[in-house]
């Protein structure tokens, strides 16, 4: 199972999810709030408590910040597996990247008062 874990109040988080939901037309992801009661059985409660972070989940392996990022873009398929260069990058320098913009993100794009409550139609990719 592939889940993209995020925060469920950050406007950016949801503007990402929605980025994937538009493109993952075999309906592959699954989607999952960090404020839920499946970030909170799957993940390390310290992640689970970071919400700047995001996290994806592929099988048994769990990723963290801009790798996973690079690994939901690149689980797209097609030209999105082109994605996967980026994580020649050296981790310590995207993660600098992604920890800066998330730190921001509120900044940039504000906050929900309520987490994401999905459509009828993409019911069955959300998680709790």
């Amino acid at each position: 199972m592939v889940i993209v874990y995020f925060d469920g109040l950050c406007n950016v988080c949801n503007k990402f999810v929605d980025f994937l939901i538009r493109r993952d037309s075999a309906r592959v992801f699954k989607f999952a709030p960090l404020q839920g009661s499946t970030a909170r059985a799957r993940l390390p409660a310290d992640k689970v408590n970071d919400l700047s972070t995001m996290a994806f989940q592929d099988g048994d392996r769990i990723y963290f910040e801009s790798g996973a990022a690079i690994r939901a873009l690149a689980a797209l398929g097609g030209v999105w597996s082109l994605m996967r260069i980026f994580l020649l990058v050296p981790s310590f320098v995207r993660d600098f990247v992604y920890r800066w913009v998330a730190d921001h993100r509120y900044l940039f794009a504000g906050r929900r008062d309520t987490c994401r409550v999905p459509s009828a139609e993409e019911r069955t990719q959300f998680l709790e």
